[in-house]
């Protein structure tokens, strides 16, 4: 009986590994991709207004 609970407990450490790693992943893309928005409109609209900033 103790193997498989030891079984059960390990492929729950790595569930819990996997899902942990993926949120990181997802929080990282999020990160870059609002950093990407960002430049992206700050460009755009320096096109727009002749190059001057304010």
């Amino acid at each position: 009986m103790r193997r498989g609970q030891s079984t059960t407990e390990y492929m729950l450490t790595i569930s819990f590994i996997c899902i942990a790693i993926a949120a990181v992943m997802l929080g990282l893309y999020d990160t870059v991709a609002s950093e990407t928005a960002s430049t992206g409109r700050s460009m755009a609209e320096s096109l727009t207004t002749g190059g001057v900033q304010n």
